[in-house]
């Protein structure tokens, strides 16, 4: 049988044949002791320590994973109406955020 690649959203793109659908319920119906795994290298500690292969726990917080710290610390204010409009349409205008506006007439006081 032939090496194809393909990605995986081509892989869950395509509808499986009747005739592929036949082959996996019969290949599923094999017991473990049939199939042949001679073709696949064993996977030593030994491979792993040296970077052939990586183990991928499931589940859990990733490293890197998630909103990168800004360093700005949540705060809440009552403002008039008027003032928030402001704010808002200035932010708007120059297309940032109602924050950096904020901050910036804070910091011009």
């Amino acid at each position: 049988m032939p090496l194809v690649k393909m990605t995986l959203a081509e892989v869950l793109a395509r509808p499986i044949t009747p005739a592929e659908r036949a082959r996996l319920a019969a290949l599923a119906a094999r017991p473990d002791s049939e199939i042949d795994f001679s073709d696949q290298e064993e996977i030593t500690p030994e491979k792993i320590a040296a970077g052939h292969y990586r183990i991928v726990a499931r589940g859990g917080v990733r490293t890197g994973a998630g909103r990168k710290p800004s360093g700005n610390r949540p705060v809440k204010l009552r403002l008039p109406p008027d003032l928030l409009r402001s704010l808002r349409a200035e932010a708007r205008r120059k297309g940032t955020t109602l924050s950096a506006i904020a901050a910036t007439r804070l910091a011009a006081r």
